[in-house]
């Protein structure tokens, strides 16, 4: 007897598309890909403030970093512009004019701070504001 899926006892739970188990179901794939059901669609625009990338769209030029607070209460801000590298991620890498504050930022202004020295402490919940 098959599962919901298609699946026969004994068989494995995953299978990558042109392989010879079952082949992908047409309408689950082009649900799946549809802007709804994207990690960045319009449903998850409100947890970055930003609004998703569209075909086609470049990179911003610059954008202003905010820090977690510090003991003081008041945000660091840095203005990092891009680079023309990409990072592990794919995204664009952005730098500040020293160089030692660099950070992999995504479409959605998720941001990634990159190691620049062996003794840097990497910054957690750095927030991005694009620059226009």
């Amino acid at each position: 007897m098959a599962d919901d899926h298609g699946r026969l006892p004994g068989s494995p739970s995953r299978t990558a598309t042109g392989t010879a188990a079952l082949p992908a179901d047409p309408e689950r794939v082009r649900d799946a890909n549809t802007r709804e059901h994207r990690a960045g669609g319009p449903d998850n625009a409100h947890r970055t403030g930003a609004r998703p990338a569209e075909p086609g769209d470049r990179p911003r030029q610059r954008y202003e970093l905010a820090f977690p607070d510090g003991f003081d209460g008041d945000q660091d801000r840095v203005v990092v512009s891009i680079t023309g590298r990409t990072g592990a991620g794919g995204h664009p890498v952005y730098e500040d004019a020293s160089g030692i504050i660099q950070a992999e930022i995504s479409d959605r202004a998720e941001v990634r701070i990159l190691t620049t020295g062996a003794l840097q402490e990497l910054a957690h919940g750095v927030t991005a504001h694009p620059l226009v």
